[in-house]
């Protein structure tokens, strides 16, 4: 059996002095360190957390600006197509009026020129039938005089055409 003397009695008591030293001046130390570590940790973790929430929120702006750019884009380019249109009409509705007017006027020419000429035609006959006249009454009546006048009258007509 087992004896007890002084020796297994030194033996347990330097056995629990070594162990409650190097709790007290090991494990504790080193507790404290795994504390420390731990306590370090979940600071850089609720950082990284407020970091990623910030980010997030960054990135959800960011998104908001870029698809409110896009509706103004979109706005922006619907206004200049709208004001090209209605300037596209305006210049084709001016081009429209000037385009009635330059022919009203070329109507107006040519109307004022057909008068003139015809004005101009009509005096002409009208010396020659007055020549044709006065050398009929200047010469003597009879129906071979008128016949010589009319053919004269054809043949200087001609001429001048």
């Amino acid at each position: 059996m087992l004896k007890l003397d002084w020796n297994l009695l030194l033996t347990v008591l330097n056995l629990l002095i070594l162990a409650g030293a190097m709790w007290y001046f090991l494990f504790k130390p080193v507790r404290k360190i795994l504390e420390a570590r731990q306590a370090e940790a979940d600071r850089e973790t609720a950082l990284m957390k407020a970091k990623t929430a910030d980010a997030e929120a960054m990135k959800a702006r960011y998104e908001k600006s870029l698809a409110d750019a896009e509706e103004e884009r979109k706005q922006i380019l619907s206004k200049a197509r709208k004001q090209a249109d209605e300037e596209y009409k305006k210049i084709v509705n001016n081009a429209k009026a000037t385009a009635r007017r330059i022919e009203a006027e070329a109507s107006e020419d040519i109307a004022r020129s057909k008068a003139r000429i015809l004005s101009d035609a009509e005096q002409e006959i009208a010396d020659m039938i007055a020549l044709a006249t006065e050398k009929n009454v200047g010469e003597s009546y009879g129906s071979d005089i008128d016949n010589a006048l009319y053919n004269q009258f054809l043949a200087e007509v001609e001429e001048k055409s």
